[in-house]
């Protein structure tokens, strides 16, 4: 079984600088090292966003802050929304590629 922080990694396109995680668990703290050695010079909005909180409201911030054609890592046990996204206009028109990443305690 490999380390969530690879599973994470992996799901990122490749060179997809400058890439933010959000949120301060063990999971974010670890892959945060990892990215440590990337460039992240010279973007206004990251190309990739990895949230790991599970937060409808910080996911929601996540979108709308990747930059068009990114890609956000969904490497938390997400909660239901109270207003779900739009997507046709949150993903599709921006092109954005949403990938979801299966916790440790979910995987069998």
């Amino acid at each position: 079984m490999t380390e969530p922080e690879v599973d994470v990694l992996a799901a990122l396109p490749a060179g997809s600088n400058p890439v933010e995680v959000v949120g301060d668990s063990a999971l974010a703290r670890a892959v945060r090292s990892r990215l440590a050695e990337r460039d992240t010079s010279g973007a206004d909005r990251p190309a990739a966003v990895v949230e790991t909180t599970g937060d409808p409201v910080r996911i929601e911030e996540a979108i709308r802050r990747v930059a068009d054609l990114g890609t956000v890592v969904l490497a938390g046990p997400v909660q239901p929304a109270a207003d779900p996204l739009d997507l046709y206009s949150d993903l599709h028109l921006r092109g954005l590629t949403v990938v979801a990443i299966a916790s440790g305690d979910d995987r069998t």
